[in-house]
């Protein structure tokens, strides 16, 4: 049995996040964006592999639809997960 988190990535809500009191607050440079970007794009693609190959019992321990599976699985890289539920 394996363990995924159903928290967020910190980078992706770093990346995407904009501080209301920006006084002190330094905004990444674009090669950072880009790289958290990367980053973000590949846990994606890593997770719905790891979900498509998921067999049907842990899927079912793990609390997940195979149809839910399916759709989460057959989505772009650039699309944020979705709930699994």
């Amino acid at each position: 049995m394996s363990f995924q988190s159903r928290e967020r990535l910190t980078i992706e809500q770093d990346l995407f996040s904009t501080p209301v009191a920006a006084a002190k607050a330094v905004r990444p440079s674009f090669r950072q964006r880009i790289a958290v970007a990367v980053a973000v794009w590949r846990e994606r693609t890593t997770a719905r592999r790891c979900l498509a190959q998921m067999d049907a019992r842990s899927l079912r321990e793990a609390g997940i639809s195979p149809a839910a599976a399916a759709y989460e699985s057959g989505k772009p890289f650039w699309r944020a997960m979705g709930t699994l539920r």
